[in-house]
């Protein structure tokens, strides 16, 4: 069904009244191939012609463009736009790769406005360019990635998994059934996971939840000793190396929708994983982080060094770590005298 249309057949805006309000990114990309002519101009990451730095100029142009959509396409909504940011590179061949990622909190997404400011940032170059050769393609523009509303799209298919293999020794009952959403919250994390991820799955050990509400749950078994969540992680890893896997500790009591909804918006696809920044140490919060495909080798040669701390490893390791705000708490609960007073 065509949303810009009515029931009799007459264009119209989509009502997005009664949408949920949401963080949302798109990121949009294209790419414009320049002739030789161009090699001698190119200084530094820039390409500098009398008209000016050309890069920086289509950086500023593409922005303009973003903020401007709704102005120029027929029936996108005028979106607040809350982060623009470019990157623009050119390779050995001359071909310049544009980015392009917008962000907003509102009710519908922003793929149009990544998509029209990538493609003016690729006709600035071309418009700056022009004067020295008209020998220049503009080739394929993309959404590559987007997060939030109904449909995420990231660069492959991303799994959520919950680390339920812990002995909760501390808690004297295991944290993963505990109730405090009306349900096991292992389950509660679980249904969180699912309206993001393509498959999610508990890690457990061999037989854990058998006779319990997670039994009939999907999952991974953890078959190491004593290796703690580093053996949930790479058990995951295993079991799928070609996927993005969304790590979630099974005791982080306030875990909602919008730690995953910021997650996702700030997704880098050449990091490790993408995670929080512990509020009170900045250290990286790993268990509760979107991990890459490359995390693998490096969480394997950790465990042959005999480092079992998550947090160790991505300490030394490309990671993309943004900040908690308010809504987002990964607060743990590991003790009864920490559940008591998390409900006091």
């Amino acid at each position: 069904m065509l949303t810009h249309l009515d029931k009799k057949n007459q264009p119209t805006m989509v009502d997005v009244t009664d949408k949920k309000i949401s963080l949302r990114m798109a990121q949009a990309e294209t790419h414009i191939q320049l002739p030789p002519e161009m090699r001698p101009f190119f200084s530094g990451s820039d390409l500098v012609l009398k008209k000016g730095p050309v890069f920086q100029t289509a950086i500023i142009a593409g922005t303009m463009a973003v903020k401007k959509t709704y102005e120029l396409i027929p029936f996108c909504h005028q979106i607040p736009v809350e982060g623009c940011k470019f990157h623009i590179s050119m390779d050995d061949n001359l071909l310049v790769t544009i980015s392009c990622r917008v962000k907003t909190t509102f009710k519908t997404g922003v793929e149009m406005e990544a998509l029209h400011g990538a493609s003016v940032a690729a006709l600035t170059i071309y418009d700056m360019c022009k004067a020295i050769s008209h020998e220049m393609i503009i080739k394929e523009t993309k959404l590559t990635y987007k997060t939030g509303g109904k449909h995420t799209l990231l660069d492959r298919p991303t799994f959520g998994l919950v680390l339920t293999g812990g002995k909760s020794q501390r808690m004297g009952e295991p944290k993963a059934l505990i109730d405090y959403k009306g349900k096991a919250h292992a389950a509660h994390i679980f249904d969180v996971l699912a309206k993001y991820c393509d498959q999610v799955f508990l890690s457990a050990q061999p037989n854990q939840w058998e006779g319990t509400e997670l039994e009939a749950l999907p999952s991974i078994k953890d078959q190491m000793e004593n290796a703690g969540p580093l053996g949930g992680l790479l058990a995951a890893f295993e079991f799928n190396p070609e996927v993005n896997w969304l790590i979630v500790a099974c005791d982080l009591i306030h875990f909602n929708e919008k730690t995953v909804e910021k997650l996702l918006a700030n997704y880098n696809k050449d990091a490790i994983a993408t995670c929080y920044k512990n509020q009170d140490g900045g250290f990286p919060e790993a268990l509760c982080a979107l991990y890459t495909p490359s995390a693998q080798a490096v969480f394997l040669d950790a465990f042959k060094s005999d480092i079992r701390c998550p947090v160790k490893v991505l300490k030394n390791t490309l990671t993309e770590m943004i900040d908690q705000e308010e809504g987002i708490n990964l607060a743990n609960v590991n003790t009864m005298s920490e559940r008591q007073h998390a409900h006091s």
